[in-house]
């Protein structure tokens, strides 16, 4: 039997701290019934933080889906849902968790709050993408969304020139300057199968992000060769702050 564990980030995403329940232990991996921790999934690293047990902060560095149920619906990608997610620590830690104990989990907001920037921000990029080049979002096979910066690869053999970057670059910086509010909404069949929305532009999208393009100063976008059939679009931006009003236990 599947021990799912409820993504509570999904729900309050603003979220900072929540108790929870061991239900499983898997090697170095404490699974929880519930979690405000996003796993690494769709290119974005995970989040981080630390499980406090018995009044004890045990780090956790790294947090995964494990297997679930996969949904195949018409018009959205073929996803897997109610997976039990797993918070890695420490070997020499884990005598401090047993299936049954209460724990409380607390994430890093700065982290958490760097990459849900970093998500939207390549998101408002492919836009720019979008209007320019129809239907390149279809040729993407790859993408790693870091604190820093995030990046798409195009399996395509068109080369984007330097003044199609600029193009894009400039589109994706008139969007955020018009401090638009971002909409993250479920597929009516499948509370877990999420949509990113801004403005005309709609994708299937499970990450963390922000709710108002303001959080973002500034957006810029390079472009890299990946061999004669692909290419790579990497995103930076500069941030004005980052919303650490938001967060709440």
């Amino acid at each position: 039997m599947i021990k799912k564990t409820q993504k509570i980030y999904y729900d309050e995403p603003y979220r900072s701290s929540l108790e929870a329940t061991v239900v499983d232990i898997k090697d170095n991996g404490i699974i929880l019934d519930k979690t405000i921790a996003y796993p690494e999934g769709g290119g974005q690293e995970a989040d981080r933080g630390v499980l406090i047990v018995d009044n004890k902060e045990i780090e956790f560095y790294d947090a995964k889906k494990g297997l679930g149920r996969t949904i195949y619906l018409d018009d959205f990608p073929t996803i897997a849902v109610d997976n039990p997610i797993m918070h890695y620590i420490k070997e020499e830690d884990l005598s401090n968790f047993e299936i049954g104990k209460k724990v409380i989990v607390k994430i890093d907001t700065i982290r958490r709050a760097k990459l849900s920037i970093s998500h939207s921000a390549v998101h408002i990029a492919l836009m720019g993408v979008e209007k320019y080049f129809p239907k390149m979002e279809d040729k993407i096979y790859g993408a790693k969304i870091k604190e820093d910066s995030a990046r798409l690869d195009f399996r395509t053999t068109y080369k984007f020139s330097q003044d199609d970057i600029a193009k894009i670059q400039e589109y994706a910086n008139s969007v955020i300057e018009k401090n638009s509010n971002i909409e993250v909404f479920s597929h009516p069949k499948e509370p877990e199968a999420l949509y990113w929305k801004l403005d005309w532009y709609k994708c299937p999208c499970g990450g963390t992000h922000i709710d108002n393009t303001k959080y973002i100063k500034s957006i810029r976008v390079k472009r890299k060769n990946l061999g004669k059939n692909g290419q790579r679009i990497s995103v930076g931006f500069e941030v004005d702050n980052l919303f650490k009003d938001r967060f709440y236990e």
